[in-house]
């Protein structure tokens, strides 16, 4: 054991009831018995010293220091699952480390993973998201699709999209409120989407100067939980239409007042140069490449 560690065997059940949120849902992950999942508890509390659960009648509530303890936990275990899939034998199968923009990968990128694999069945790809950007071979990973983020030295990129921010709401919402014109936005809830590279009050300058915000509104710090609460009516959101283009298609969101928007450069597909003649890197800049393309002729993302 590595001196100053707890066993294993603790942190992974900790993890685990962490993770289930109870003992009993931790003990049938671990296939174990509660009891066992309560015996490692216990023993990872005195080593460490102090309790790291609060034990009621029928639940158990993480303490302060439990919360940052799993935190911190995660943080090594996704270091582990990284370099485990760097250095497992390949027998021949190519590896991709991915990294992205949390929305991205999670509202247009995972949708289309499937025509991914089916066009290259040699090539086990591995996902990660975060906002943060990835360390580009340090950490195994050898793409990182990054949003509104400087491209790092020796490295290479291609833009993903000319993308377009653009008013988006629910069908429901836009008969509800009567949007027909640029000045019912002063009458309406607007959700803020706070990391969007293009705020209300841009847009508002750009196309309606004479019209006064309703400030009021949800904010979220992600693109797709943006967009989730304008399809579920709480609001107009103000978010890129490469990001809705799933939502748009499926009728879920609506462009009120047209395409009429903001332009920019925000999200970019990032290799080191060194590794762009990889096949795997080649093989996804080709597909994501094409997928973009297949999309903008659909009329669905930013010209």
């Amino acid at each position: 054991m590595i001196k100053g560690m707890p066993p294993l065997k603790c942190l992974l059940t900790f993890s685990a009831v962490m993770e289930t949120g109870s003992f009993a849902r931790a003990a049938d992950q671990l296939n174990v018995t509660p009891s066992a999942v309560s015996h490692q508890i216990r023993a990872l509390e005195d080593f460490l010293g102090k309790p790291l659960f609060v034990r009621a009648k029928r639940t158990v509530l993480p303490t302060e220091d439990a919360l940052a303890y799993a935190a911190a936990l995660g943080e090594s275990f996704t270091r582990i699952a990284i370099a485990t899939s760097r250095f497992a034998a390949s027998g021949g199968v190519l590896r991709l480390m991915l990294h992205s923009a949390p929305s991205l990968a999670t509202l247009w990128l995972v949708p289309r993973l499937g025509s991914f694999k089916r066009r290259h069945p040699e090539i086990d790809l591995t996902l990660f998201a975060g906002h943060e950007p990835a360390k580009l071979g340090g950490d195994g990973f050898m793409i990182d699709i990054q949003y509104a983020r400087p491209v790092p030295e020796a490295c290479d990129s291609i833009v993903l999209a000319e993308e377009r921010v653009v008013p988006l709401a629910s069908p429901a919402f836009v008969a509800e409120h009567g949007l027909t014109d640029l000045d019912a936005i002063a009458r309406v809830p607007v959700i803020h989407s706070v990391r969007c590279v293009v705020q209300w009050d841009e847009w508002i300058a750009r196309h309606a100067p004479d019209v006064m915000l309703n400030r009021r509104g949800m904010q979220f710090d992600r693109a797709f939980l943006a967009l989730m609460a304008a399809a579920d009516g709480l609001g107009m959101v103000l978010e890129s239409e490469l990001q809705a283009t799933d939502m748009l298609r499926a009728g879920k969101l609506v462009m009120p007042f047209g395409p009429i928007g903001v332009g920019s450069v925000a999200h970019r597909v990032v290799y080191r140069r060194e590794d762009r003649t990889r096949p795997q890197i080649e093989a996804f800049v080709a597909w994501i490449t094409e997928e973009m393309a297949a999309d903008r002729a659909a009329g669905l993302s930013a010209e």
